[in-house]
């Protein structure tokens, strides 16, 4: 997740793209533009929000004392086989871009991708969610001792992958999808953790956050009937009402931001087409607009000064990029990268500055990197190396510096640096 600081003072790059060697033994098809297909939705249905119970109260909801301190015999159910945990690699740096076989074992023993966030210089938190389904954190400041040397323990009865969010220096912003299937939420301020705190709803993925300025953040996740839903938080109003945003979701959104009252998001259709809505005033949402495409998971996005470029696995393995651009206002087309993406796990896309970085986890298991400046990217994919089974979770802090994440098939946390 990039820290709202950081997409406030990108510029503004028309991306553009040579032609991509393609990688892997097969041939990637040319054509991934998908206008109909079968089972696709039309734009009334992905633009009429239908009723839904997502808001209805369940029997099984956990109070606070419970999603605080769950039964120690709930454990959850890891999704790769464990192994004998991994040495450190390499020691911690602290003034370097993310490097080719440069990697840090941060121990742990979880279960999904981990998340991360910066509120400024010197700072960046992670979280994931541990096999006991409790979240863990650890932070980063720099120095000699530049990482608390444990895994806090922040409790919590979790169904998902955390999302967090840094909306000024010292906020911070924890999301999750309870056990119970509601959207559970954690504040950290004026130097300490607040409660776990239930928002009620019916999740059916890991939530997304974002957060546009000091005192703004936001979360949206899909419902059990595949809707979007989505509330924001004020510093002086505090957390508005769920608002019901429609559409046909076949997985977990992801929103971005690039300034004040500017929000987008991005979703894969149960069609398995790429969809987005876009928030352009601080109040008001426009319309679901199909991106097209053939998408194997969920997407990634990243924003800077009104631009969006999304970031996808596609059906064929091959990394897909389309990109808006805020002076045409028009979408780009498609344009393929190649790779050859690891089943269920999304690329990422990090971008500062005039760079722009996608990163991706393969079939081997290690992350491989394309890299763009000023529009150009590198012919061939980069290989970066580690041991990763799960998405990579990406993200540009400290003016420059780049850092991507992944879970091992042991379920410690990798650091690429």
């Amino acid at each position: 997740m990039l820290h709202y600081i950081f997409l406030l003072t990108l510029p503004l790059v028309a991306w553009s793209l040579p032609s991509p060697d393609l990688v892997g033994p097969r041939r990637r098809p040319t054509r991934f533009l998908v206008h109909s297909r079968s089972e696709a939705r039309d734009i009334d249905y992905w633009n009429r929000p239908r009723s839904d119970s997502f808001l209805s109260k369940r029997s099984n909801v956990h109070s606070v004392d419970f999603f605080t301190n769950p039964p120690s015999s709930l454990s959850a159910r890891a999704p790769f086989a464990l192994s004998s945990p991994a040495s450190p690699l390499f020691a911690p740096a602290e003034n370097k871009r993310a490097t080719a076989g440069q990697w840090e074992n941060m121990s742990g023993s979880g279960v999904y991708h981990p998340a991360v966030t910066s509120w400024g210089p010197n700072r960046q938190d992670v979280y994931y969610m541990h096999r006991d389904r409790k979240c863990r954190h650890k932070y980063y400041r720099g120095g000699s001792n530049p990482w608390n040397p444990d895994w806090d323990d922040l409790g919590g009865s979790l169904d998902s992958a955390p999302s967090c969010c840094s909306r000024k220096s010292g906020y911070m912003h924890v999301f999750c999808k309870g056990t119970d299937y509601q959207i559970w939420h954690r504040p950290y301020g004026g130097g300490g953790w607040g409660s776990w705190e239930p928002m009620g709803g019916n999740g059916k993925h890991y939530p997304s956050s974002c957060s546009w300025g000091g005192r703004h953040a936001s979360v949206y996740t899909s419902s059990g009937d595949n809707q979007l839903w989505g509330t924001q938080y004020d510093e002086k109003s505090g957390w508005g009402s769920w608002q019901n945003m429609g559409g046909s979701l076949a997985g977990a959104p992801k929103a971005v931001t690039w300034g004040e009252g500017h929000t987008g998001v991005v979703v894969r259709g149960t069609d398995g087409q790429a969809w987005v809505t876009q928030m352009m005033n601080g109040n008001t949402w426009g319309s679901w607009a199909s991106l097209g495409g053939s998408l194997e998971s969920e997407p990634s996005a990243v924003a800077w000064n009104g631009n969006m470029a999304v970031a996808v696995g596609g059906t064929d393995g091959a990394v897909w990029m389309r990109t808006y651009t805020n002076s045409t206002g028009f979408w780009g087309n498609w344009m393929n990268m190649g790779g050859d993406v690891r089943p269920g796990t999304p690329p990422e896309v990090v971008a500062w500055g005039t760079q722009m970085e996608v990163y991706y986890t393969g079939r081997d298991g290690a992350l491989y990197r394309k890299k763009a400046n000023n529009g150009q990217w590198t012919a061939s994919w980069e290989n970066m190396g580690g041991s990763v089974v799960t998405k990579p979770s990406g993200m540009a802090w400290d003016n420059g510096k780049v850092d991507v994440y992944g879970m091992s098939s042991d379920g410690s946390t990798r650091r690429c640096y």
